[in-house]
């Protein structure tokens, strides 16, 4: 009964089973072999690689591949005779599944973002034209600034206000993208 267990597979990330196989690497700290993780794959977060190589590690602990040293304040991994590498297997990366949705989500509600940007954008455009174009009525029929000057200041109000919605919605699609 032993022997079918210890014959189990091992499910592991697929770069780690490859810088494990590595004949050269047999003692070695979480902290060199999350360094080895993060230079093939530079885009993982700090923290990510390091709980991915600790779990990788406590997993082969238990299964007696690895043997955990403490050397004074230092913590060494040593591969055991119990290593057995045709046991290891690639696990499928929990975290793609879990990204995936939340870039998808996003989609439609940053095309939407972009679009009402956009009007605004434009809104902008014809308010800020609008009080140019009676600034320059003013200077060309001063008669007439008393009874628009009213609509003048309207249009000027109203493209300061298109100035803060654009920046809110510019900040709300910063959110969602990053």
């Amino acid at each position: 009964m032993a022997n079918t267990m210890t014959q189990s597979t091992i499910r592991i990330n697929k770069l780690l089973i490859k810088l494990l196989k590595s004949k050269s690497l047999t003692q070695f700290s979480a902290i060199e072999l999350k360094k080895m993780y993060v230079e093939e794959l530079p885009d993982t977060k700090n923290k990510d690689a390091s709980q991915l190589v600790h779990r990788t590690l406590n997993k082969l602990c238990n299964a007696n591949f690895i043997q955990k040293k403490i050397d004074g304040k230092k913590v060494l991994f040593i591969k055991t005779p119990m290593f057995d590498e045709s046991r290891l297997h690639a696990s499928t990366p929990r975290k793609q599944v879990s990204k995936e949705p939340i870039v998808n989500d996003n989609a439609p509600k940053l095309q939407k973002l972009k679009t009402t940007l956009n009007q605004y954008q434009i809104d902008l455009l014809g308010h800020i034209g609008e009080a140019e174009e009676f600034k320059r009525l003013f200077n060309e029929f001063p008669e007439t600034k008393t009874s628009l000057y009213s609509r003048y200041m309207h249009a000027r109000n109203q493209s300061s206000s298109m100035v803060g919605k654009i920046k809110a919605v510019e900040a709300c699609i910063n959110t969602l993208e990053s």
